[in-house]
């Protein structure tokens, strides 16, 4: 399902992956991952997520909406790193 609308506000699109970013980091960081671990394995869901939408193509705002939208995954995991670190 990809809706690049770019009519609509990103804001909720972008707090829709901090909470998908924010529950993959609580679950690996409850089974005892390390922090950086945790960090590249959101990381990776985000890219391989923004390059299933084709978000990094260019007919759909890329290369940087896609990269907008992987970094919205991240502030959980940075804070894990930060703390745990």
């Amino acid at each position: 399902m990809n809706q690049n609308d770019t009519k609509q506000s990103p804001w909720g699109g972008w707090l829709l992956h901090a909470v998908i970013g924010t529950g993959v980091t609580a679950v690996l960081a409850w089974l005892g991952a390390p922090p950086v671990a945790v960090l590249v394995a959101v990381l990776a869901m985000g890219i391989a997520h923004e390059i299933g939408d084709g978000d990094f193509l260019r007919v759909n705002g890329g290369p940087w909406n896609g990269v907008l939208d992987v970094l919205a995954f991240l502030p959980a995991a940075i804070v894990l790193v930060v703390i745990r670190v």
